[in-house]
């Protein structure tokens, strides 16, 4: 339910409610401590720290929200790693299919394509990572990520197969 809510708000506002993130964290808390006593606490924190920092990358290109990262720890929070692992994967996944949808929709996959390129290049000559900037209207690139989020972790759970 928490990943429903979050991807209609997402829809709707653009944004994923932080008061939504804080319930989703202090339910895996609990769930944790539940199930493991307060060594579940610090299984908790890793938990919730490893999307940080496996997509910290993403999030500094601004390729990734900040709610979409958050979200993404709610899950580990309350699930485990391998849960998350997968959900990651069919999350990215979900979000390439969609991605590809609009590039072949609005025609701009090869101009797309050419832009990548030339920021990858621009990063390595230049020895650091900017911001990706879209360039084009946000109508034509931007995808609300935690519907992809929903999607994997609805088939990492084995509610899609």
């Amino acid at each position: 339910m928490l990943l429903l809510t979050a991807a209609v708000t997402d829809l709707r506002s653009g944004r994923i409610s932080n008061r939504l993130i804080c319930l989703g964290l202090i339910a895996g808390l609990i769930l944790q401590i539940w199930e493991s006593g307060w060594s579940g606490s610090i299984r908790f924190v890793i938990q919730v720290l490893f999307p940080v920092i496996v997509l910290f990358l993403l999030f500094l290109m601004r390729a990734l929200g900040a709610g979409d990262i958050k979200l993404f720890s709610v899950v580990s929070g309350i699930w485990n790693l391998k849960v998350i692992c997968y959900c990651m994967f069919f999350s990215f996944l979900a979000g390439a299919l969609v991605s590809l949808g609009k590039l072949l929709f609005y025609k701009n996959l090869g101009a797309r394509l050419r832009y990548f390129c030339y920021y990858v290049w621009l990063s390595l000559t230049e020895g650091h990572i900017g911001i990706y900037d879209r360039g084009i209207s946000e109508k034509e690139t931007i995808i609300h990520f935690s519907v992809a989020i929903l999607i994997g972790f609805l088939i990492s759970i084995g509610v899609i197969i």
